[in-house]
């Protein structure tokens, strides 16, 4: 799996489209057609799934707790490495946890919970790159 990371309006997807020209069979964007996590197949190329921090916002949102979510997520990922996926998963996702603590219990709890999905997909991920205005940082390659 490759996770990419950054900040809002930072450059993910074009970074992710040059990098991965002319290998991606599916794009999920929670951004465009938002309707829940998608159910993935096996292939020869890339599948991306764009907008995480939109589908963990979605079980925030529909009462679940930053628990609830973890586990979720954590069957996801089980799910995916028992079909031989992700070596072909390409998971994108908007930092939200800097700046100020939102004052809403839901907005904490959306970010609290970003926060513990994203450090168990960097756990996962074979590569996470941080987007910074179009530029890459490589933190992880195995």
């Amino acid at each position: 799996m490759h996770f990419v990371f950054g900040g809002a309006f930072n450059g993910k997807r074009k970074w992710v489209k040059k990098q991965y020209e002319n290998q991606i069979t599916e794009w999920h964007s929670a951004y465009e057609d938002f309707i829940k996590m998608p159910t993935l197949v096996k292939g020869d190329q890339y599948i991306v799934i764009e907008g995480m921090e939109l589908y963990i916002k979605e079980l925030i949102d529909s009462g679940k707790t930053v628990e609830e979510v973890c586990c979720y997520f954590k069957e996801q990922l089980q799910a995916w490495r028992a079909e031989n996926l992700l070596e072909n998963v390409i998971v994108i996702g908007t930092e939200i946890g800097k700046g100020i603590v939102p004052m809403s219990q839901n907005d904490r709890s959306w970010r609290d919970a970003c926060g513990y999905v994203y450090q168990m997909l960097v756990a996962e991920a074979e590569t996470v790159d941080r987007i910074w205005y179009g530029i890459s940082n490589r933190i992880k390659e195995e």
